[in-house]
């Protein structure tokens, strides 16, 4: 772990002049200890290439369910509640679908936590909202199978938790500190076989790779 010391003095400028010394011996008694990671570099970097994909299809969620809650407030009877939550379901589904399924296991599940962040309802929440409790169980045991927690939450505070650096990337994205586009494109069928293909190819040529580099050690 590093020390760093982060020094916070309060001067009065029309009525106390400090010298450099005295500004010294000030700053040693006033600075608070304080502990860092010192792989921070290496998981900021770790995060905000997880956030790539990950972070606009979060915001493009909270774009569509905040239309349709909003949408749903309009709505008395409870049988167009549940036909309109079918029909946005649908649309949630058709916007993600093959997005989700080119994600990474540790994008898919950054991705869960995002949403949750966004919108303040859990994956699982939102297919309970608009699509009922039996559907919501299916689509949980598929998760799991994949490794993922449609009840996954977002807590950047929790310090058993690596959320706080995400939320540290999240913050210099707003702040426009780093150059990051919030733009989800969608993803279609077509789209997803062309990256499957890449995918497959890269791991047969990353085996083979290490074939040859085997067959090269044994031959030294």
């Amino acid at each position: 772990m590093l020390r760093i010391f982060i020094c916070m003095i309060s001067l009065n400028l029309a009525g106390m002049a400090f010298s450099q010394n005295d500004l010294a011996v000030a700053k040693e008694q006033q600075i608070p200890e304080m502990r860092v990671d010192k792989n921070f570099g290496a998981k900021y970097k770790r995060k905000l290439d997880l956030l790539i994909r990950t972070y606009p299809m979060a915001l493009k969620a909270k774009e569509l369910i905040d239309e349709y809650e909003s949408e749903l407030q309009g709505i008395e009877k409870k049988h167009k509640k549940k036909k309109y939550g079918k029909k946005a379901h649908a649309k949630l589904k058709d916007e993600f679908t093959f997005n989700i399924r080119d994600l990474y296991r540790s994008e898919g599940g950054l991705l869960m936590k995002l949403v949750y962040r966004e919108t303040g309802m859990t994956v699982n929440e939102i297919i309970e909202k608009y699509r009922g409790n039996t559907r919501s169980g299916v689509y949980t045991g598929m998760a799991k199978i994949w490794g993922h927690d449609l009840k996954s939450t977002y807590d950047p505070k929790n310090p058993k938790s690596d959320d706080w650096i995400t939320e540290i990337v999240i913050q210099d994205i707003i702040a426009g500190r780093i150059e990051f586009d919030t733009e989800m494109r969608k993803m279609n069928k077509a789209d997803y076989k062309k990256s499957m293909k890449e995918y497959r190819m890269g791991r047969r040529d990353y085996r083979s790779l290490k074939r040859k580099r085997r067959a090269q050690k044994k031959k030294s």
